[in-house]
């Protein structure tokens, strides 16, 4: 049998402190080791945390592997009463950035018409529009500006997803579609405050600590931009058993999605995917007893190419509240494998048993969710 500790130390110090993904894009992942802020010279060292970096970003794999699908903590599969389930995102409520069901067509009537980053005339013109253009649009704010989508947006050289547009209704005419639009409010309050719990575990006698636990909020880092409310996540770990961290978001205060939504590039890390991100599939239960109705992702999987042969595998989905796409909660499994020669003998994705789950669940937050029967008790 071979010995894993004796091919582990011919390994070096596998889990280094920044580990590049593979490269498919502009953007680039890395993983910084944050459990007691240090990398051991064995499998089981490094807090999955993923730092920002630009330029790669990770490619989706599938892993020869047979792991647990397991929900994340304080979700259950959906369970439908009389065939449907009653939630707050009913029919009339705001429509999502990415909803299209229903929409109306915008003809410009004036000889020029700006078109504005957000819903009045302090935001900045990202494009123009002359006399019979048409735009669709899928709502209107209670001060009359028409969102109108898509278009491509780049930043200081951070590639942005396509965004959103608005015009002002002095400028359009609205066809009568636009009768049945929704009327357009921010997702999350001004004051936006979210608190998660969060686990780590480590399956090996190598690991520093078997079990850690930390705290991951939010707090306000700018507010004086109009359409993008700059927050920070601090992430503080009980009994200094981890590194704390902060890492830095910006949320559209009406369209509830990131600005730079890939920047971890680790699907699990998405904590605001906006509005309707998928169809409910499954409940998710607050501690104060609530119950919210989430989209789960199916099992996802990304591959890291080590070195020395090792090869880490992340395994894992998300559920995300349907109404504001906020995550809720989220569980990964890491897990390392060798291919190589060692001793004479050759491996081909030899796993040795050592692993770390990650999990994180909402713990209180003030944004208005998916409630079940919220209306009902109303």
């Amino acid at each position: 049998m071979i010995n894993a500790e004796r091919l582990q130390s011919r390994a070096g110090h596998l889990p280094q402190a920044r580990t590049l993904f593979r490269v498919i894009g502009r953007q680039r992942v890395v993983l910084t080791c944050v459990i007691l802020g240090l990398c051991l010279a064995t499998l089981a060292a490094c807090a999955p945390i993923p730092a920002e970096d630009p330029n790669l970003v990770v490619e989706q794999t599938t892993a020869a592997v047979e792991v647990e699908n397991d929900l994340p903590p304080g979700v259950v599969p959906l369970e439908r009463v009389n065939g449907s389930i009653v939630s707050q995102g009913t029919e009339g409520d705001e429509a999502g950035a990415g909803e299209s069901a229903v929409s109306a067509v915008l003809t410009v009537r004036r000889p020029r018409a700006n078109i504005r980053s957000g819903p009045s005339i302090d935001f900045p013109v990202v494009a123009r529009a002359v006399e019979g253009d048409t735009f669709t649009t899928t709502g209107r704010t209670a001060d009359g500006w028409w969102r109108v989508c898509c278009f491509d947006n780049e930043d200081e050289g951070e590639v942005e997803t396509p965004q959103t547009a608005w015009m002002s209704q002095i400028v359009v005419t609205p066809d009568e579609a636009a009768e049945a639009l929704p009327s357009l409010i921010p997702l999350f309050p001004q004051d936006l405050a979210a608190s998660w719990d969060v686990h780590y575990e480590c399956g090996s006698r190598r690991c520093a600590v078997n079990e850690c636990a930390a705290v991951s909020r939010t707090e306000i880092h700018n507010d004086r931009d109009l359409r993008w409310l700059a927050i920070n996540r601090i992430v503080t770990w009980e009994e200094s058993c981890g590194e704390d961290s902060t890492w830095p978001h910006q949320i559209d205060r009406i369209e509830g999605t990131e600005r730079y939504p890939n920047s971890t590039g680790l699907f699990f890390f998405n904590y605001w995917l906006g509005p309707r991100p998928g169809i409910a599939n499954a409940l998710f239960h607050l501690e104060s007893g609530e119950e919210i109705e989430v989209w789960c992702s199916d099992e996802q999987i990304a591959e890291v190419a080590e070195e020395s042969g090792w090869t880490t595998v992340y395994n894992g989905l998300t559920c995300h509240d349907v109404r504001t796409g906020m995550l809720v909660s989220m569980q990964y499994t890491k897990r390392w494998f060798f291919t190589g020669e060692f001793e004479g003998d050759q491996y081909d994705r030899a796993y040795f048993g050592d692993f770390e789950v990650y999990k994180v669940k909402l713990d209180q937050t003030n944004a208005l969710l998916a409630i079940v029967n919220a209306r009902a008790a109303e």
